[in-house]
């Protein structure tokens, strides 16, 4: 079994906060979070995957550590923009989203297809 990650440290990716697991797995994923929900909410999955994929956990704009949407725009096509702005920056991913997150990753896999390589929904 894989030591699991000690912290989860995260960093700004353009105008929002990402949790990522150490680089090295073959493969990207993205989690996007559901309503009042943080990045944090899939860490424990991340270290689960981490031998697998590369996780990178966002917090969508006003959650989390990531600050308010400077429009106060907090739809589902905004967040959407934001998760196609960290799929541009990782490359292509697996995309797991949960509840609104589920919404932000269909229009994202919708918008998109070129940067999504699955697309996992829970919730």
């Amino acid at each position: 079994m894989a030591e699991p990650v000690p912290h989860w440290p995260g960093r700004m990716i353009g105008p929002v906060h990402v949790r990522s697991t150490p680089d090295g797995a073959p493969e990207q994923a993205v989690f996007v979070h559901g309503l009042a929900g943080s990045a944090t909410n899939w860490t424990d999955l991340m270290d689960e995957l981490k031998d697998v994929v590369t996780g990178h956990a966002i917090d969508l704009p006003g959650a989390g550590r990531s600050p308010a949407a400077p429009d106060g725009d907090y739809s589902v096509p905004a967040h959407a923009r934001a998760v196609i702005g960290l799929l541009e920056h990782t490359g292509p991913a697996h995309l797991f989203g949960n509840s609104l997150g589920g919404a932000v990753s269909v229009r994202v896999a919708a918008t998109r297809p070129d940067l999504v390589r699955s697309l996992t929904l829970i919730s």
